[in-house]
């Protein structure tokens, strides 16, 4: 019998069926979403996107050594990156965002963050673009009337004397008027805070130095830019979280503001605390009781924020961008010898080299004395705003360290420890040059200086003198704060005054 070795119909359809299956499946993992040559594109792509960020990488190294060595600020890093990349991409763009850079380079989008690392996560990413305090600095002083510039410039001490003799003649020579000191203060001063998210904010909070909040929002939706008047110079804290819980916080150390500083941020560096006898840093919070660096930051409220400057020139310093303070410790200008408690001499104040100190004056003559030397001005003592203000115009300008801020200042401070005089009694003026800072002379010791400050109710509160004596071990600067008991009648050797002028 004959067989038929052919197929049938249906066998040959089936047979296309499955091959079609097959050739689809075949197409599918080749092409589809997930197939082979999908896959082998994204590789591609993210070969492409590493090397280009590796480019990055290696273009920021290479600025960032440069940056170390020659004291560049983030705009100039910026500047440099961008000529750097655009080597390679003539299109390249680098612009700061708050402590960030934002790089486009070669069709990538990435952020550079303050660590030095490359985040590409751009549009989405929950950011603070800018927590920092901005305000307009005075660069050009005219000195008030009946006064003429000695020399010296706003960053190192502008020095301005009330004898027109002593015009230019330069801060070191044989001046013969009284002289004063321009501490600096930028007019108009706020905090600026940026945030970014790519979902909605559900809750924003920035805190002062107090640890209080001074701003909360809710609900704020993708965007947060608004500009806060700060209160007192110290650490400040902005908190920003979304609605799916991711959060981000940043810190602002201020120490610009006329006003008084907590000095906590100054506190925690490494500096201070090694200088104050700790380990480390966890070792002083664990001495001192605290569990966390931000519990220590924002846990002062303590005595400090019941002092009060019975005498307010806020709108006076933020008006002319600054104020004098008296280049020596207040002089008495008949005084022939030290001054004593059963001194008859009470001659006008002079703030002059060489000088006796007025000593043994009582919180209420010194203030009308100094009220009286320039009637037409706004001469008083101190305020305890301006004591700090100096102090932070010191150590901004790098003139002093936080060490021999708060710590120890007996390499520039007259006391019975200090490192230069060799003379455990008063000093006259000026005496030392180891004293100058910023071409003020014995900011730090030789006398207590009495401010406007009273502790508590102004009406009843005790008064406060500044800084540490001459027979002081502890030699602790003007910022040392000593409430004394009585509050007209106490004067001693070790207490006198410095001048200074609210224009």
């Amino acid at each position: 019998m004959k067989r038929n070795k052919g197929i049938t119909l249906i066998a040959l359809v089936i047979t296309i069926i499955i091959l079609l299956i097959l050739a689809g499946i075949s197409i599918a993992t080749l092409t589809g979403e997930n197939g082979l040559l999908g896959k082998a594109n994204k590789a591609k792509e993210i070969t492409k996107e590493e090397g280009t960020k590796e480019e990055i990488k290696i273009a920021y190294a290479y600025v960032e050594t440069e940056a170390i060595m020659n004291g560049w600020d983030i705009s100039k890093k910026a500047e440099e990156l961008q000529n750097e990349l655009r080597k390679e991409d003539k299109t390249a763009t680098v612009t700061v965002e708050g402590t960030n850079l934002k790089v486009n380079y070669k069709g990538l989008e990435v952020i550079i963050n303050e660590k030095g690392q490359i985040e590409t996560d751009v549009n989405t990413k929950l950011t603070i673009n800018d927590f920092s305090i901005k305000g307009t600095k005075v660069t050009n002083i005219t000195p008030p009337e009946g006064f003429v510039h000695v020399g010296g410039t706003i960053d190192e001490g502008y020095v301005i004397s009330d004898e027109a003799s002593d015009k230019d003649k330069g801060v070191d020579a044989n001046l013969v008027g009284n002289q004063f000191v321009w501490v600096p203060v930028e007019k108009d001063q706020k905090i600026i805070a940026k945030v970014t998210s790519g979902e909605n904010i559900k809750s924003l909070v920035i805190t002062d130095p107090y640890g209080d909040d001074i701003v909360t929002k809710n609900d704020i939706g993708k965007q947060y830019n608004e500009q806060i008047k700060p209160t007192i110079n110290g650490p400040y804290r902005i908190v920003v979280t979304t609605e799916s819980g991711e959060s981000e916080k940043a810190f602002l150390s201020v120490h610009s503001l006329y006003a008084y500083d907590t000095y906590r941020d100054l506190e925690t560096t490494e500096e201070y605390v090694k200088e104050s006898g700790y380990d480390n840093l966890q070792d002083m919070l664990k001495q001192l009781k605290y569990t966390t660096e931000e519990e220590y930051l924002y846990n002062n409220k303590n005595d400090t924020n019941r002092y009060i400057d019975a005498e307010d020139y806020n709108d006076k310093v933020n008006a002319n961008g600054g104020f004098y303070v008296g280049r020596y410790e207040a002089g008495d200008s008949l005084a022939t010898e030290e001054r004593t408690s059963s001194s008859g001499k009470t001659g006008a104040v002079v703030t002059k080299k060489n000088q006796f100190v007025y000593n043994w004056i009582t919180q209420v003559d010194a203030l009308d004395k100094a009220k009286a030397y320039k009637p037409n001005l706004s001469s008083s003592l101190l305020t305890g705003a301006s004591i700090h203000r100096t102090v932070g115009w010191l150590y901004e300008t790098k003139e002093k360290t936080i060490s021999e801020i708060l710590v120890n200042a007996r390499y520039w401070g007259k006391y019975d420890c200090d490192t230069f005089s060799g003379i455990t009694g008063l000093i006259k003026t000026g005496t030392f040059s180891q004293t100058k800072a910023n071409n003020i002379y014995d900011f730090a010791g030789n006398i207590q200086e009495w401010s406007t400050e009273h502790w508590g109710d102004i009406a009843y509160g005790v008064l406060c003198v500044r800084g540490d004596p001459f027979n002081s071990r502890y030699s602790h600067i003007s910022v040392n704060r000593h409430k004394l008991s009585t509050l007209t009648t106490n004067k001693s050797k070790e207490v006198g005054f410095r001048l200074a002028l609210y224009l």
